[in-house]
Parts: C-alpha cells; structure tokens; sequence
C-alpha cells in the first residue's frame, strides 16, 4: 500500500538539498583527482595566457583554482538544473545546463584571470572566447558518456556500489532496469515501488509497470545513486529533499511533494546519508492511502 502526502511548497529545503549533493559529488575523491591532474597537465601546457609564471608551484596554485572553482560550479548549476527543470525533458534539461554552465564558467575564468591573477605578459581571452572553450569541453563531456558502453560508464562511476548504497555519477547510466523497460537513456529513474509481484518504475516523463521482485529492480539499477529507504520503495538522491525523523513515522519528503515512509531496517541507511533534517511542524501533510 502507498503512502503519498502533499507538502506546502517550500523551495528553500529542496535548494539545500541540491547543493549539498552537488558538493559532495564535487569532493568526491574521483573528482578530486581528476581536479589535480588537470590542473598539473595545464600546469605544463599554460593556456590562456598563464604560461609566463617562473614559478610552477604557484602556475600550479593558479589553476587548481580556476579548475577547482569551475569543477564546483557545473556541479551546482547542474543540481539546480535537475531542481528547477524536472518537469521538462531530458534533453532541453541538457540543453539548458551546457548553454548555462559554458557561459557561468567561461565568465568565472575570465574574472579570475583578469582581476585574480593578471600577471602575465600574454594576451588573455576573452569572456567569449572562454565560454565558447566551456562550452566545447562540456559538451563534449555529455557526448562521450552517451555513448560510451553501459559497462565501461559503470566500471567508472560506479564500481563497488551496492543495493542501498550511494554512488556518484553527473548523469544517469543506461541500466539493465532502464533497458529492460525501454527507458530512454540520459532519463533519470526517480522512484521503485513494489505493488504485490509487480514494481513501478517512475522517470520525470512517465511511470513503467512490470512483473518482477522489487530487490531485482534495485539490483538492475547497477548503482544509480539512490536509497533503500523501504522494503517497497527506492529514492533517487537527487529526488530527495530531506528527511523527517521526529514524526510519528519517519519518512522522506520528495521534490514532487509526496512522502516515502522509512521502515525500521533502512532507517540506519538515512540517518547516514547526510540528508536535510526537517522539522514536522514546516511540513504540513495530507495522508493518503
């Protein structure tokens, strides 16, 4: 039996949400090390008028930061993205992120450069010039996990993630379960419940039916980042706002305003997810069944 209530919109804990993932996925330590080998590659290569720095330590410094604050902002325009624009389609979603990431990065380089670290003697690009390189190194970013095979993105992504537990990925893999049910790739399953022997799979598009055990379904997500939360149900993170556990039941409260219960065997899982704490009074909800 599903449990749904209906949440007075509040914006503001669905933004905290977001950037907090958005932030974890930025520190993860996969990124982390993509980060600094970058950042040592431009080291030694000196794009963008920064290659006139005697010093390679301090050349180093320049774009850890010009790296790291462009890494941090796509990764939080991209949880806004998701935030904001869940009711449209995948691809306009993509769209908007690409247009809007190249030209906040682009510009955010172009700042730094020009008012941080103007110390060179070569020319600078312009803002233009910048966005049109974000725009090409994140687009092409999109393109290779597109169509890269399922088992190389997961091996990248995802590897050692198990039912439960959560790994992080920018955009979802094409699983056996989205294959299964002729989900398009690039959309995202949002929810998993179990209904008797059957399960509902729900995207931001559409809601698929089909006959199978709901632990089958969540193993055929191929650690898509997400949550356990119920014998019956599984959350994308990204679809959750944050938590309640000083109701009379505990649950998880969703960005399309309904309410997943948490049982007593998952309820360990969420407490050490780093989910929002809300409180039950902000939360005014309607039960039904």
């Amino acid at each position: 039996m599903d449990t749904a209530r209906k949440a007075r919109p509040n914006p503001m804990p669905k933004v905290f949400s977001a950037l907090q993932v958005a932030l974890s996925r930025a520190f993860h330590w996969r990124t982390l090390v993509i980060w600094f080998g970058c950042s040592l590659l431009a080291t030694y290569s000196g794009p963008f008028g920064t290659y006139g720095d005697p010093s390679v330590l301090h050349s180093l410094l320049i774009w850890m930061v010009l790296i790291g604050s462009s890494i941090v902002t796509v990764y939080v325009l991209n949880a806004l993205n998701e935030l904001f624009l869940a009711k449209l389609s995948s691809f306009i979603r993509i769209v908007v992120f690409i247009g809007v990431s190249a030209i906040a990065t682009g510009s955010l380089v172009h700042f730094l450069l020009i008012y941080v670290f103007a110390h060179t003697s070569d020319p600078i690009l312009s803002r233009g010039e910048l966005s049109s390189y974000s725009l090409a190194v994140i687009s092409f970013i999109h393109i290779v996990r597109l169509i890269l095979p399922f088992s190389v993105t997961d091996q990248i992504s995802n590897k050692g993630a198990s039912e439960g537990e959560l790994s992080s990925a920018s955009l979802p893999p094409h699983s056996r379960l989205a294959k299964r049910l002729d989900i398009p790739a690039g959309v995202r399953i949002s929810q998993i419940t179990a209904n008797g022997h059957f399960v509902s799979v729900e995207t931001s598009e559409d809601v698929y039916r089909t006959r199978m055990r709901f632990s089958d379904a969540v193993a055929e997500l191929d650690g898509i980042y997400g949550l356990t939360v119920h014998r019956s149900h599984w959350v994308h993170r990204n679809s959750i706002v944050g938590w309640v556990p000083r109701a009379k039941k505990p649950y998880v409260l969703l960005n399309n305003d309904r309410s997943v219960p948490i049982s007593k065997t998952y309820l360990a899982t969420v407490k050490n997810a780093g989910l929002t704490i809300l409180d039950p009074e902000d939360v005014e909800v309607e039960q039904s069944l």
